[in-house]
């Protein structure tokens, strides 16, 4: 216990603590409450109504406008690039599996509370934070369909999605953004494929089966709704035309400077631009005829046999023109 220390005067000067008796332990830095968040989610008055002031439950990634809940995103198109696998597909990285082992020389995860929190997944503040951009997705898919893209205020996707102006420009800093969604992912799907591909293969071969997998896959049913409310929102705005042919113009860019990097080669050379152009042609081609299709209300086995076909016939003209370039080694 804690003795008051006698002067001799009666006065007694400030009391010290027995060291026989623990005090209590410190906290923990790693419990400290969120601070104020900028996305206007966490920590931050919330306007009256909010969801984000509601118990979180854990609902996985965000929505793609127009998409059926659980697909994933191919951009403009709002559904999966790999067919029907559900995810944008990652090389070497299978759903479910175990964290990798830790290579040697490289940090070993957290212990204690705050690994034990890495290891379950996203914490409270990301949840909530996902949660939010997929009610704002879904909130501008809605009223994009309604009422079209250029008609439709940034302030109107807030106020139906239950969050303020801010928080979508926190998300979305420029509202195209919300249409196209999709584009990194996908972006990052094609590159791998191309960086995975095994030795032998050419990047036509590898880029082009692997956009002749995604297209084939807007043809089912689940993914019809998506690519129809997404070709006519697009198709009915000249500022998403335009950004569409921008997005397409930088995936090529990407996947030119991908191959010409592996290649070593010179400064100007056509080939790596010849083959990009080639495969993102077959991309854009395969994008508009599933688009055609779903709009003239072909759906199903049908549309994806179609598409297909005409892919693979489309990938069969490239391999034999490019069979020869850009061979893994």
């Amino acid at each position: 216990m804690i003795q008051p220390t006698d002067r001799g005067d009666g006065t007694d000067v400030a009391p010290t603590p027995d060291p026989a008796v623990p005090g209590p332990p410190p906290a923990d830095a790693g419990e400290a409450p969120a601070a104020g968040s900028t996305d206007g989610t966490i920590g931050a008055p919330a306007p009256v109504g909010d969801p984000d002031t509601a118990p979180v439950a854990d609902s996985g990634p965000p929505a793609v406008p127009g998409a059926a809940p659980g697909s994933s995103p191919v951009p403009g198109a709002a559904a999966v690039p790999g067919a029907g696998s559900g995810a944008v597909p990652v090389p070497g990285a299978a759903p479910g599996t175990s964290p990798a082992p830790v290579p040697d020389g490289a940090e070993a995860p957290a212990r204690g509370r705050r690994g034990r929190r890495t290891l379950r997944g996203p914490g409270l503040r990301e949840r909530r934070r996902q949660q939010t951009r997929a009610r704002i997705v879904d909130a501008a898919a809605e009223l994009f369909a309604e009422r079209g893209f250029d008609t439709v205020s940034v302030v109107e996707i807030a106020q139906r999605a239950g969050v303020v102006e801010k928080t979508v420009f926190n998300h979305f800093p420029v509202k195209e953004g919300l249409v196209f969604e999709a584009d990194p992912p996908m972006r990052a799907a094609l590159l791998d494929a191309v960086r995975h591909r095994p030795a032998g293969e050419s990047v036509a071969a590898a880029a082009g089966s692997f956009v002749v997998a995604a297209m084939s896959g807007l043809g089912s049913e689940e993914a019809a709704t998506g690519v129809a409310e997404m070709a006519a929102v697009i198709r009915g705005s000249r500022t998403l035309q335009v950004r569409e042919r921008e997005i397409l113009g930088e995936l090529t860019s990407a996947l030119a400077g991908l191959v010409a990097e592996e290649t070593a080669a010179e400064p100007g050379s056509l080939e790596p631009w010849l083959a990009a152009h080639a495969v993102l042609g077959l991309y854009a081609g395969l994008l508009e005829l599933a688009r055609d299709r779903v709009l003239a209300g072909v759906t199903g086995p049908a549309l994806c046999a179609e598409l297909l076909a005409r892919g693979e016939k489309g990938l069969a003209l490239l391999q034999f023109g490019l069979a020869g370039y850009a061979k893994r080694r």
